[in-house]
């Protein structure tokens, strides 16, 4: 029993530095060759003490990642997934980012595009305009819309 509480103190304490999820524990402790018993019995205890919350690990991931890197929505879904976290901890998180933030990241990826971009070829000059939010994880419907308002706008 006293490896258990060992292995116990020593996975308290990494959850402690920042949150964590399941999947990040059990790897974790894998990494550090705990018996798969051992890390069904500390997860649980974990989920107890509250070290583990997989809503508040969305909430804090989906925001983070979207104020600091700029990822949008189905980038941080992606993630969250392949983190196994449930689809109702996810819009918990994605509850975090403001609407009206996430449409200024955009307009501000795009318009940055706008002013190095070549015009010469409309279609591919859109696509260029898109493409830098597609693959941070903005929905293309959104980016189009967003694209085809400043263009309007800007009378392009």
């Amino acid at each position: 029993m006293k490896e258990l509480d060992k292995q116990l103190s020593k996975i308290r304490r990494w959850c402690a530095m920042q949150e964590r999820c399941l999947v990040e524990v059990k790897i974790h402790a894998n990494s550090l060759g705990f018996s798969d018993k051992n890390t069904d019995k500390i997860i649980r205890q974990l989920v107890e003490e509250g070290f583990i919350n997989e809503e508040r690990y969305a909430k804090l991931y989906a925001g983070g990642k979207f104020r600091n890197k700029k990822w949008g929505r189905s980038r941080i879904i992606g993630e969250l997934k392949a983190r196994q976290i449930s689809d109702a901890a996810i819009k918990a998180g994605l509850s975090e980012i403001d609407e009206e933030d996430y449409r200024n990241v955009i307009v501000g990826m795009v318009e940055h595009k706008i002013a190095v971009t070549d015009r010469s070829n409309m279609m591919l000059f859109k696509h260029r305009l898109a493409k830098p939010a597609i693959a941070k994880g903005y929905e293309p419907e959104l980016v189009a819309e967003i694209i085809d308002e400043l263009m309007k706008r800007k009378e392009i």
